[in-house]
């Protein structure tokens, strides 16, 4: 009887070293094949246990651990075409149209969906003085504000609206004193922002394309106007 018990003890013996010998490299997991996974979810349904010091644990502590995924930036740099209509007084209305400039944005992600945005734009355009002549004022925007990603229905995730809305501070400046003009645009001017466009991402990249018609509307008080203009320019994020 004692040989008997002996006997199956050594099979039983001989048998889990040859089911842990079947395991993949518990120590270089990273290189598991197809087949390597599928025989260890074998061996741990068999309810065996797992060789003692081959399974990789996680670094804990402040020297270790999962970092949160960090969100995503973007940097995007775009040609903005603007027209503006100044107010001018007696009910009366200009239209003036800036030159082609450029428009710097940075941002980030506060939700996959939603954005946030601060940059710089760029242009020249001219307004009329009361002797008659043109004053050719240089124009400084800085907005900041919030944009959706909408992806509509049925349409790859790489392709979506953009909806953008913000306030934006707008600067002046150039040869001319105020005192020439009727209602002068030169010197600092708040404006609210809203814009509504299209942005599709590259196959395999982090580079994306985007177009949006884009207007402005100065808040009352000072020189009133309004623009509205489009824009064109390349993402990238990282």
């Amino acid at each position: 009887m004692k040989t008997a018990l002996l006997t199956l003890c050594f099979l039983l013996c001989c048998a889990a070293s040859a089911r842990a010998e079947n395991l993949p490299n518990l120590r270089n997991q990273a290189a598991w094949s197809e087949k390597d996974k599928k025989e260890f979810l074998g061996f741990l349904k068999s309810n065996q246990p797992i060789p003692a010091g081959q399974v990789k644990q996680l670094a804990s502590g402040n020297g270790g651990g999962l970092k949160a995924p960090s969100k995503a930036r973007y940097a995007s740099l775009a040609l903005v075409s603007d027209t503006m209509i100044l107010d001018i007084g007696g009910g009366r209305s200009r239209t003036e149209t800036a030159t082609l400039g450029p428009k710097l944005l940075v941002g980030g992600h506060v939700f996959s969906w939603v954005r946030y945005y601060a940059g710089l734009k760029y242009n020249r355009i001219g307004q009329e003085k009361l002797d008659g002549t043109r004053a050719h004022l240089s124009h400084a925007e800085i907005p900041v504000g919030l944009e959706l990603a909408l992806i509509p229905l049925g349409t790859p995730h790489t392709r979506y609206f953009l909806l953008r809305g913000g306030v934006s501070e707008h600067y002046f400046y150039g040869g001319a004193e105020k005192s020439e003009f009727r209602e002068p645009l030169p010197g600092w001017r708040p404006a609210w922002n809203l814009g509504l466009g299209y942005e599709w991402q590259f196959d395999n990249s982090n580079w994306r394309f985007h177009s949006l018609a884009e207007g402005y509307r100065s808040f009352s008080g000072g020189a009133q106007f309004y623009g509205i203009g489009l824009t064109a320019g390349f993402v990238y994020t990282f």
